[in-house]
């Protein structure tokens, strides 16, 4: 079935590239959020390029929002699928929200343990170098060392 696009609807597609450039992802994120159904191209050219709506960006600045929070790409789906029809699983949200909250607790957590090690270093304290548990300290300050040179250079 071939897609009939009017004039206007055309001028607010918008071609992969453009709308990966737009979102900040990538073409591999774009395909595998289309494979598990959080996107869907409008229509596709002639030549079956895919071509997206603008909403689509909306979508994905929704999807990468709730990434951030810690959500699986099926727990997205479904809090998509509640949204747009309307109709929410309060039970299944808040089992949801519950589990967020414990992985951001988490990490918070482990947040803070690392500052614990790096808070003293950045104030000229060298001696906490000294204790064992911390050699990731000097890894970490490494590798944040070496990708910073990376990308002046």
């Amino acid at each position: 079935m071939k897609t009939v696009i009017n004039e206007n609807a055309f001028k607010s597609l918008q071609t992969t590239s453009a709308l990966c450039k737009a979102a900040n992802v990538t073409r591999g994120q774009l395909r595998l959020y289309e494979t598990v159904g959080l996107i869907a191209p409008q229509s596709r050219t002639e030549a079956g390029y895919r071509q997206y709506g603008s909403d689509t960006l909306n979508r994905l600045k929704a999807i990468m929002h709730l990434k951030e929070l810690g959500f699986t790409l099926a727990e997205i789906a479904l809090l998509l699928a509640d949204r747009e029809y309307g109709v929410f699983d309060e039970p299944a949200i808040q089992r949801l929200a519950e589990e967020v909250l414990s992985k951001i607790d988490e990490r918070i957590a482990g947040l803070q343990v690392i500052r614990g090690y790096v808070a003293p270093v950045a104030v000229g304290d060298m001696g906490v170098l000294e204790d064992e548990d911390c050699n990731f300290v000097i890894d970490f300050m490494t590798a944040l060392s070496a990708d910073k040179s990376k990308q002046h250079a």
